[in-house]
């Protein structure tokens, strides 16, 4: 079960604990947690911390009229790593009910230089949606976005089984993740699932 942590607004992250990436190709309509309905793009993103070895997978919804985001994570915020892709396939069909389809991102088997510019201009890496937004020449790239976006059929099923073995293998990222890589949960995140727990 995934559950809105509405003190975040992006990932801190470093390229070292990001386990996988999966974006949306589409922008369908949302009207995520009591919202206004405007488009938006989804973005799955599992990572490891290394200090506990444990996994955790976010939903980030990048809202892309207001330039906001909502931040999903999975209930228990880490799962060990034989839970990773069944968490991983339930935040498919969660982002599959709200009407998006996705792609691998294949993060993992880009170069270091190729994984740092995806961190850098994916909006769910940055802190000020708006600057972000202003900074990518006056909206050009959006618009270029959206007519790549409208020559994607709507309604066409997602395809979960293709993703299945793109996951890549999780122990490579446990040899690969250094001891020193970030948490994988801010501080504002564990005081918000905490929260979350307190209240059952």
């Amino acid at each position: 079960m995934y559950e809105l942590l509405d003190q975040v607004h992006h990932l801190e992250v470093t390229r070292e604990n990001v386990v996988a990436i999966i974006e949306s190709i589409n922008r369908p309509m949302v009207a995520a947690s009591g919202r206004s309905l405007e488009p938006a793009k989804s973005y799955i993103v599992g990572m490891r911390n290394a200090a506990s070895g444990q996994f955790a997978i976010y939903i980030y919804l990048y809202l892309t009229d207001s330039n906001d985001s909502l931040i999903y994570l999975h209930d228990p915020a880490e799962i060990p790593m034989d839970s990773y892709h069944e968490q991983e396939l339930e935040a498919l069909s969660f982002v599959e009910s709200m009407g998006f389809m996705v792609d691998n991102v294949n993060f993992r088997s880009m170069s270091p230089e190729q994984q740092n510019h995806v961190l850098q201009t994916m909006p769910v890496f940055q802190a000020d949606l708006k600057a972000w937004a202003r900074a990518r020449n006056g909206g050009e790239d959006e618009l270029q976005q959206d007519e790549q976006d409208e020559q994607v059929e709507d309604g066409e099923p997602l395809d979960l089984s293709a993703l299945e073995g793109e996951v890549l293998e999780l122990k490579e990222v446990a040899l690969e993740t250094p001891v020193e890589a970030a948490k994988v949960i801010p501080p504002e995140g564990v005081a918000k699932i905490a929260k979350i727990l307190a209240s059952f």
